[in-house]
Formats: C-alpha cells, structure tokens, sequence
C-alpha cells in the first residue's frame, strides 16, 4: 500500500464538478508530476490530496486511514504542502515565515530547540534565501518570494511534500536549481515529492513518475520514457510536436511541429 492514495475521488467548486472519480497512487520514495493543459484540474487534485478541498465522493488515505479523519497537525507532521498561491501576513519576515514551517513540531509546551534552528537553517541554505532572512516579504521580488515559500515548506521536514506549480515566477536557472533540489531531496532522504508542473521537458528530466491529465481525468501514468509520445502530447495540451531524446538527459523532449 502506498502511504498516499486516493479512490473514487471526486473534487469540484460550487456546483462544478473539475475531478471525477479518479484513482490515484502517489509512489513512495519517488518525484512525480502531475502535468496537463490549464484548468485540466491538476491543482484541484492537488488540493484533494492536501486536504485543502473536501472530497464530493471518494476518499484519500494517508497510511491506510482517510484524511477525514485525521488530525491536522498529525497530517502536517508527515505532509508539507506549498499551495499555488500562498500569502503571507502583513510585514511578516523571511525569517519569522521559514520559521513557521516548523509549527506542526511544536507541542504545547515545547520551545524552540536546536533542531527546530537546524532545520529552518537547512531550508534557508537549500534554497539560497540564507541572505534575505531580515527582509520583510512584500519587499521581495517574486521569484525571491517563491524560493522563500519552498524554504518554508522545506523547513516543515516531512516525509511527503505536495508543491503546486513551485517554478512559477522563477528564471529558467531558478527552475532547474529548485528541480535539482528536489532530486537531492529525494536522493538523500527518499521524501516522496509531487510537484504539479507545466513544463513537460522540465518534468521529464527531473521526475522519476508522470501523471497526465485532461478533463479531470488521468489519462496516463508511468516513467516518463514510458508515456510521452506525440498522441499523448497532442491528446493533453492539444499541441502537434515531435518527441526526441533530450540531448544531455536522454529523457523525452518535445519539440512543437
């Protein structure tokens, strides 16, 4: 069993159903992507999976139990999330927001102790923020932002870590330094690491795992050398292209017709 899972499950908003009785097997000890054309519901499954939207039907399952019912702090013990668009309090500092990665560690009477500043520390290096930790957020441009939400999320030190589109607002050098990072992560650690992605090279190269969807719907999964054709790229992003051996990677590339 794998410890994240979901079965029969059905996410929408309002009246609108986006994902629709879908099945799904996060691999443990592995990076996966989710990919697929805008509004395909990748963000929305995201959110099923975080618990951040309640499921219509179905359930998702962390360890064999549903999240339902869960405690949320004994879910963010084991499950860090980066959500697509996080904000942050008013004046709040690099800093202070790192640090609140390591909220789900602090019982009613325990201060902060040395791993908690090991940790934030280790985010602040990984990400390259180390030098922007007395800097109020808003002053911060938004690729610097983005990188101190990811130290955030870091700082948390779960075994699970769900990123939603993590690369938005980065330079193509940020992208691929955030990508390695998380390869690094998972490297040493065997965190297993979902990342919604719209870049598919990008995702082909970094990810041991694919999930491609369209229509609320998974079309297709498995290693990316597996799964990325032309049909495929053409059935999801309705884009005619030609797939070709990345020229230092050797994983799939596309290239638009």
């Amino acid at each position: 069993m794998t410890r994240l899972n979901a079965r029969g499950l059905t996410l929408g908003y309002d009246d609108r159903a986006v994902v629709q009785g879908l099945d799904i097997d996060v691999l443990d000890g592995k990076v996966t992507a989710i990919v697929g054309a805008n509004a395909c519901g990748k963000s929305t499954l995201l959110r099923g999976l975080a618990r951040l939207l309640a499921p219509r039907e179905g359930a998702v399952h962390l360890d064999g139990t549903a999240l339902a019912e869960l405690r949320t702090l004994d879910i963010a013990k084991v499950l860090g999330l980066l959500p697509q668009t996080p904000v942050a309090p008013d004046g709040i500092t690099v800093a202070d927001l790192v640090s609140r990665g390591r909220y789900p560690h602090q019982g009613w009477f325990r201060r902060w102790t040395d791993d908690d500043q090991d940790a934030v520390a280790r985010a602040l290096e990984a990400t390259g923020t180390a030098d922007l930790i007395d800097r109020p957020i808003r002053e911060l441009s938004g690729g610097q932002r983005q990188r101190v939400w990811v130290a955030m999320a870091l700082a948390q030190d779960t075994d699970l870590l769900l990123l939603d589109e993590p690369t938005t607002y980065l330079d193509i050098n940020h992208q691929v330094e955030l990508l390695r990072l998380l390869r690094r992560l998972n490297a040493d650690s065997a965190r297993t690491i979902v990342v919604v992605m719209h870049d598919l090279n990008l995702a082909c190269r970094y990810c041991d795992h694919l999930v491609a969807m369209a229509d609320g719907a998974i079309v297709a999964e498995g290693a990316p050398t597996e799964v990325v054709t032309a049909e495929l790229v053409e059935k999801v992003f309705g884009l005619s292209c030609v797939v070709v051996a990345d020229p230092v990677a050797g994983t799939p590339m596309v290239v638009p017709a």
